[in-house]
């Protein structure tokens, strides 16, 4: 990948990161059940993250000021996100983005050299772990943990 190439990459990355941590930290207040609820607002708070580290890699060139735009690049997650109407079922959506948001992180490996993208490639790894988490809700057992414990009083 070139200079270029992986400004638009990160560009992209940092717009649909971005949208994704607006949408599922919005859908989060419209769940009823407890261990969902922090799954999602785990997740969009994960994504949130992420949006930093991506901006931290854009490459600060005057000469790429037009790939450095954080804007959508063409994919599917990006139609998907365009396309969006039914959120009825925002755990079940959010499964289906992140499915997506995963099989385009590994498109990007895919494209990175790690002596010239070493950056980038880190950056996506360290993504694709916490969305493999998300994927098996791994953040779910910390509500159950919650309603376990429920009848501990905080110590003032």
């Amino acid at each position: 990948m070139n200079a270029a190439d992986n400004a638009r990459v990160c560009s992209s990355l940092q717009w649909v990161i971005g949208r994704l941590f607006e949408l599922l930290g919005g859908w989060v207040e419209r769940i009823d059940d407890p261990a969902d609820a922090v799954w999602l607002a785990a997740l969009s708070r994960h994504l949130g993250s992420h949006v930093a580290v991506f901006a931290e890699l854009m490459p600060d060139a005057v000469l790429l000021a037009n790939e450095c735009a954080v804007a959508p690049a063409g994919s599917a997650l990006v139609d998907a996100l365009g396309e969006l109407t039914d959120t009825s079922d925002p755990v079940g959506v959010a499964t289906a983005l992140i499915g997506q948001l995963t099989r385009e992180c590994n498109e990007v490996l895919n494209d990175c050299v790690s002596h010239a993208d070493g950056s980038l490639q880190r950056a996506v790894e360290f993504l694709m772990i916490g969305l493999a988490s998300a994927e098996t809700n791994v953040f779910k057992p910390v509500a159950k943990a919650a309603e376990t414990f429920r009848m501990v009083a905080p110590v003032v």
